[in-house]
């Protein structure tokens, strides 16, 4: 609690003291590039948005097992259904979107609809919608927005440059730093609506088997496919691609501050240890 407390209060703290500093400190060449970051930054991040806002909306009777399935849930977690969204992916997986202002909405991917069985569907809508009732997405939202824009100023989509200028890169490696405080966050947040979901459903050994059918799956479909959908990894039940910076080597250290979900085995370990807790309570 305290790691994701620091994670999510000094992270937009220290990203907007860093480009601040930079206006008031250094020659204008330099503020120069870093605006021109920002600018780019935001025009990138909205054309990511617009390409991820796609999905069919679910009515009730195109998918009355699903719908069952969510209500169950909201039912549990006292919240209201938000839109349900079918994502017709190659990857299996889901997340869920809050933006202020706007209704909330579940996005499933086919791929996973066709993978998992009810129960276990039941498990992960359980941890999407405690994400929601936590109001993760707009957290992740506030904390890591900045950061992100500065990113895709610096870097791109991809990793690479946009033009070599020290104020540009410099606003990338500030939107680096963000990512290393955002992901922290994003990997307590995971953790909790694991906890989180398997309280709702009484079984965390359900949740456990749909990670590993995920995970599995996710790692054989086509990295071109995964790294499509990279961007929104913060928001993912699993991650779909794994983030690498070329820039400061593989190591492990790195894929660690660099992940935005815990280990597969670290989150299976703490399903396990909750399940022996519910069935074996301290007397």
């Amino acid at each position: 609690m305290t790691q994701m407390v620091l994670a999510a209060v000094i992270t937009p703290i220290l990203v907007v003291a860093l480009v601040v500093a930079v206006f008031l400190l250094l020659p204008p060449g330099y503020t120069v590039g870093v605006g021109v970051a920002i600018a780019l930054g935001i025009a990138v991040s909205l054309h990511e948005r617009r390409r991820n806002e796609g999905g069919q909306v679910l009515q009730p009777q195109e998918a009355p097992e699903l719908f069952a399935a969510v209500d169950r849930v909201c039912v549990i977690a006292d919240l209201a259904r938000p839109e349900i969204v079918i994502e017709h992916e190659r990857q299996p997986n889901s997340w869920i979107v809050a933006p202020p202002g706007r209704p909330p909405r579940l996005h499933v991917t086919a791929a996973l609809l066709e993978l998992l069985e009810p129960d276990e569907l039941t498990a992960v809508i359980a941890h999407e919608l405690s994400h929601l009732a936590n109001r993760d997405a707009l957290v992740m939202t506030v904390v890591g927005t900045p950061g992100v824009i500065l990113l895709r100023g610096g870097f791109g989509s991809n990793g690479t440059r946009w033009l070599f200028n020290v104020g540009v890169m410099l606003a990338g490696m500030i939107g680096l730093l963000s990512r290393v405080g955002t992901n922290a966050l994003s990997r307590c947040r995971e953790l909790t609506a694991d906890a989180s979901a398997a309280t709702l459903t009484g079984h965390p050994s359900t949740l456990a088997a749909a990670l590993m059918k995920v995970s599995g799956a996710i790692e054989q479909v086509p990295r071109a496919d995964l790294r499509a959908v990279a961007a929104r990894d913060s928001f993912h039940l699993v991650a779909a691609e794994r983030f690498t910076a070329t820039w400061f080597g593989d190591s492990p250290l790195v894929r660690r501050l660099f992940a935005t979900h815990p280990p597969i085995e670290r989150r299976l370990r703490a399903l396990e240890e909750l399940e022996h807790r519910l069935h074996h309570p301290a007397h």
